[in-house]
């Protein structure tokens, strides 16, 4: 028998499960690609409920089927071959009733359907959920188990049922965008793909072609005449014949070619692996299906066929498609209803590469340039010139992938850079390199630029780790200031001989613009920066004489530690601080003050102690510095498996031979580490720290001292009686238990203490024989005794530092009803403190021996305390101090 987990056990069991299906809602909603996503539904499903097979049912409503989108099943053929119909099976029930269905045993259950060629007595519990989003069944998700014994609880049940709500609504995310990005693509009249997609699909193809040492053929197709047929049969018979094009087209193409509509009645074919040769027998094929098709209303059509072919015509997508279209404008001029090779035009290729049309190049491009020099211009930012260069150099040059870099001292930054297909994925780091390094730092260094076919033929350059040989051309020029190399622009393109010396001249035109621009900005940020640090300094100069001041508004040490992490919480926007100091005697490290921190933590925290050895790294440093991550769990306290948190710690230095740290959490989850200026705020917090930490040890050794010297003097006043010269401790001690339970802040703690240590210091001013009478006072005697606390008030009167101790010593024999002396205040009239002492002072003098009398018992003592209640002594003194009492001694008090 399998007994049940204990009730805390089960709840941190679903805790955990429900922590998990929250994530696999934010897993499952992320995920874009339908397969991957059905990979992750069950991957999800099947951590949450362990499982033997599942699979997953798309709806077609519309022939009300369920259609098997994935299967994980020995018999996963056999599942997805058989689709099956709303309300047959248990599958099929579940879905016609929009029910969740748990059925253990389900071989057993009248309603199984057993999926053809599948076993028919295989033994199995299932789970169906119905796949619901916005009120429309999207599928079914089936979970089995297998065996004679299987089953499933109504705990993974409710599981499943929560994973097949974040599969649906999933899957109808990922089937919208999918529609969405199908609509991007596609054009709304032939359902081919678009003019944007053709372009982007050309250069991603190009770049594969160019790694796998591939032709790829381009294919561009115009109807002839087209314009008459629109105004002489109408528009609706133009697109008409607009959408049987596309079919002629779609059904003659192979599977990897991409045929798209790029403008009226424009074609274009992309061909991967394919010479102009196989193209131009596509070419052929269209027009003879052409030549044999009757349009409705418009009887026959031809096109206009033009073919190029990369990378032996141009490797750059745009010249490749205007190498295409030459050849269709050649066709059409050559009586329509052809197909031609651009590289078989003999007068062909003059057309693109003649003077005139070279000059006309030439004047757009000095155009764009003056353009882009305006722009460059108009900006201080080294980066943002950096990313204007990138995107605007692709209207003057092809490229692809483009690099700017700046020097700083020996090494060459790059300020931006742009790339497709495995370029996009580059980054800083893998970028970055060294004056006279590679072909970047060759360029730098000699301050020349270089041109090269093929970068795998270069002496000097230095390939990416991880990266694969390649053809790739590249183009570098210099960005010079005067004498000065202040950077480098970098061009490559996939293939071989892609550049010329045209696009190295215009590189360096371009470069003299650019190295002026960043000049510029980069004086221009260093006067921002030396504002900025100006700034700065006067902010943090303000914020620490504001920290400062709050510090030093803290009495006592322990005040001044807990609003120490508490101000530089603020001060440094951090979340989690701490302070830790030596021990005086042993030289351990243990913290005295933190915040942000939650219970839990602060009890791990507590009972950290760091001996002098192990703590080495940290007493030997004078600045702040960075924790790193294998060190952060010692000195801040952080448990194992909380390393990421960095932390920043500032040494203070307490005492010649005793340290204290502050500890600042850096970065938690990611987030970057403190900025300079953040260090040097910290710096300054550290050095208000030790004077404030400093100022409040020389205060509280000056308070001892002054306590202890109070002490002695109250001792000295009752030296004479060997009975009572400890009174003023004795009463002080007990005097503080009971303020503090009380509720007592700090400060009057304080003022109760003095209050009690002098509560009889005016006796000093009382004749010996006085005191010291055994026997009964005489009235002039008695008169003279009230006098003290009088007198009391006086002696203390010169000493400011116990302004606010003398009216506690003045009424400290005054009674709750108004009775006692000097001036017979009753109730809330007589200070707290007072009426405090008056209580333990009582006490005290009945349990200890004295000149006219013997001590009486303890029980004796709290049986007048209580009869006291109300006339003597405040009644709320009294029930706290037998509290206390009872607590010390361990013994019930009787009640009041």
């Amino acid at each position: 028998m399998t007994l049940a987990a204990p009730p805390d056990e089960q709840e941190d069991a679903l805790v955990t499960s429900y922590r998990r299906l929250s994530d696999v809602f934010h897993d499952l909603l992320s995920e874009q690609s339908l397969d991957a996503l059905l990979d992750r539904i069950f991957d999800a499903v099947s951590d949450l409920v362990p499982c033997d097979t599942l699979t997953i049912y798309q709806a077609d409503e519309v022939r009300r089927l369920l259609v098997p989108l994935t299967a994980r099943d020995c018999w996963a053929e056999e599942i997805m071959d058989s689709n099956l119909p709303f309300g047959q099976g248990i599958t099929g029930w579940a879905v016609e009733n929009g029910e969740p269905a748990l059925i253990n045993q389900a071989h057993l259950d009248p309603r199984l359907d057993v999926v053809p060629g599948t076993p028919a007595d295989e033994q199995e519990s299932l789970i169906v959920v119905p796949l619901v989003s916005r009120g429309v069944i999207m599928g079914a998700l089936n979970v089995y188990r297998l065996g004679e014994h299987a089953s499933f609880s109504e705990r993974e049940f409710e599981l499943v049922q929560r994973c097949g709500d974040a599969a649906a609504l999933a899957l109808d995310n990922a089937q919208i965008r999918e529609q969405l990005e199908r609509q991007a693509q596609t054009d709304s009249l032939t359902g081919l793909y678009n003019h944007r997609f053709f372009h982007e699909r050309l250069r991603a193809e190009l770049n594969r072609s160019s790694r796998a040492h591939e032709s790829l053929a381009v294919v561009m197709l115009d109807i002839d005449d087209f314009k008459k047929v629109n105004d002489v049969f109408g528009h609706g018979t133009g697109d008409q014949i607009l959408v049987a094009l596309a079919g002629v087209l779609a059904s003659s193409i192979r599977t990897a070619d991409i045929v798209c509509r790029i403008g009226g009645e424009e074609f274009a074919v992309i061909m991967p692996a394919c010479t102009a040769a196989d193209a131009r027998g596509f070419a052929q094929r269209v027009t003879q299906r052409l030549a044999t098709t009757e349009f409705e209303g418009a009887g026959r059509i031809t096109v206009s066929v033009g073919v190029s072919q990369g990378p032996e015509d141009a490797m750059n997508p745009r010249e490749l498609v205007a190498y295409a279209e030459t050849a269709m404008m050649t066709a059409k001029t050559r009586g329509k209803n052809a197909v031609v090779l651009f590289d078989e035009l003999t007068d062909g290729r003059p057309v693109v590469h003649q003077p005139g049309r070279q000059d006309v190049r030439s004047i757009a491009h000095l155009k764009m340039l003056q353009s882009l020099a305006g722009k460059l211009n108009r900006l201080n930012d080294v980066t943002r010139i950096g990313e204007v260069i990138v995107s605007e150099l692709r209207g003057l040059i092809d490229y692809h992938a483009c690099r700017v870099y700046v020097t700083e001292d020996e090494d060459l930054i790059p300020i931006a850079f742009d790339g497709d297909g495995e370029y996009r994925d580059e980054t800083v780091e893998e970028l970055a390199c060294k004056v006279g390094e590679g072909i970047t730092g060759r360029v730098a260094e000699t301050g020349e630029s270089v041109l090269l076919a093929n970068a795998l033929d270069c002496e000097f350059a230095v390939q990416i780790p991880g990266t694969d040989d390649i053809d790739e051309s590249i183009v570098a020029v210099p960005l010079r200031y005067g004498a000065r190399t202040t950077g480098v622009i970098l061009l490559s393109k996939l293939g071989t001989s892609q550049f010329d010396q045209d696009d190295v001249r215009l590189l360096e035109v371009l470069g003299g613009h650019a190295s002026v621009a960043l000049e510029n900005a980069r004086l221009y940020e260093a006067q921002r920066r030396e504002a900025e640090s100006a700034r700065e300094s006067a902010e943090i100069a303000n914020a620490l004489l504001e920290f400062s001041r709050e510090l030093a508004a803290a009495e006592g040490l322990d005040a001044v530690l807990d609003r120490l992490v508490g101000l530089s919480t603020k001060i440094l926007g951090s979340s989690l601080t701490s302070v830790w100091t030596q021990e005086p005697e042993t030289g351990d490290i243990v913290v005295r003050a933190l915040w942000g921190y939650d219970d839990a933590e602060r009890g791990a925290i507590a009972g950290l102690k760091l001996s002098p050895e192990v703590a080495a790294h940290f007493l030997a440093q004078e600045e702040p510095f960075i924790l790193t991550p294998d060190q952060a769990w010692l000195l801040a306290g952080v448990t194992r498996g909380q390393e990421g948190r960095l932390f920043a710690v500032a040494p203070i230095q307490i005492e010649p031979t005793r340290k204290g740290f502050l500890v600042s959490v850096v970065t938690e989850a990611g987030r970057p580490r403190f900025s300079e200026r953040k260090m040097r705020l910290l710096a300054g917090v550290a050095h208000q720290a030790k004077l404030a930490i400093t100022n409040a040890m020389s205060f509280e050794s000056l308070e001892q001292t002054f306590l202890s010297t109070v002490e002695a003097l109250a001792n000295a006043l009752e030296a004479n009686d060997e009975y009572t010269s400890s009174h003023a401790r004795a009463i002080t001690d007990m005097a503080l238990e009971v303020g503090t339970q009380l509720g007592l802040d700090p400060k009057s703690l304080k003022r109760l203490e003095l209050g009690a240590l002098f509560h009889d210091i005016g006796k000093i001013g009382i004749p010996s024989e006085v005191l010291l009478n055994p026997g009964p006072l005489r009235p002039d005697e008695r008169k003279l005794i009230e006098q003290h606390p009088e007198l009391g008030e006086r002696i203390l009167a010169p000493i400011v530092r116990l302004a606010d101790v003398r009216p506690i010593v003045r009424h400290c024999h005054e009674r709750f009803n108004g009775s006692g002396y000097p001036d017979g205040l009753a109730a809330q009239a007589i200070p707290l403190e007072s009426r405090i002492i008056l209580v333990c002072d009582a006490f005290h003098a009945m349990t200890t021996d004295r000149p006219y009398r013997s001590r009486l018992p303890l029980e004796e003592a709290c049986k007048r305390l209580r009869d006291g209640v109300g006339t003597q002594f405040d009644p709320d003194v009294v029930g706290v101090f037998l509290d206390v009492l009872n607590g010390k001694l361990k013994v019930a008090s009787p009640p009041l």
